[in-house]
């Protein structure tokens, strides 16, 4: 009797497990990231990953804001150029995607999510990154890939969780990567062949 029993809940436990791994994995809420037209018919607090993609937004919809327990957020491939301080609000945020947009400058308020270790700003024309940058004490991949970035400042030196910095896409001299790649000793930097030409 003991053993079937027991035979019953590994039998019941190892349903329970698959039932999970499909939820899981088909679920958009845990995959690729629900899209917003379908986001707006669920509750905002059960979406941890949103994809707002080609949306073409020159600015944020307001009611992105109520969706404070995302995980991932997706805002490549539109027109942003600036971001307002609501934005904060996302501070359970992991990864978040701002590549290919209309970035001038680096968007300050995204140093104040303190849980971030994925950003995209590739594709954008920032030239500068902010001392702020250092805030982002969690980041482990940062991808800058054709921005053209003129100046790094020192906060790019101060974090700590940076595994990955992408900034191909822009020609450096041979004596700026080689400072620039012994400073970041922990960092895989990905950089387009220096060129001895812009020492």
């Amino acid at each position: 009797m003991q053993g079937f029993i027991f035979y019953t809940f590994v039998l019941m436990s190892s349903r329970f497990v698959v039932l999970l791994y499909c939820l899981l994995a088909f679920n958009p809420f845990f995959s690729q990231g629900i899209r917003w037209e379908e986001a707006l018919k669920h509750d905002p607090k059960n979406v941890l990953s949103l994809d707002c993609s080609g949306q073409k937004w020159d600015s944020l919809p307001l009611e992105i804001f109520q969706f404070t327990n995302l995980k991932a957020l997706d805002l490549s491939k539109n027109k942003l150029s600036q971001i307002s301080e609501q934005f904060n609000c996302f501070q359970a945020i992991e990864k978040l995607d701002l590549g290919r947009n209309k970035f001038e400058n680096f968007p300050l308020v995204i140093c104040q999510l303190p849980h971030l270790k994925t950003l995209h700003l590739d594709r954008n024309q920032i030239t500068l990154l902010p001392e702020q940058i250092a805030d982002l004490q969690e980041l482990e991949y940062l991808d800058l890939y054709a921005n053209g970035i003129e100046q790094f400042g020192e906060g790019i030196f101060l974090l700590p969780a940076l595994k990955v910095l992408n900034i191909e896409g822009v020609m450096y001299g041979t004596v700026f990567a080689k400072q620039f790649i012994a400073r970041l000793p922990q960092t895989k930097v990905l950089i387009d062949p220096p060129c001895k030409c812009l020492d």
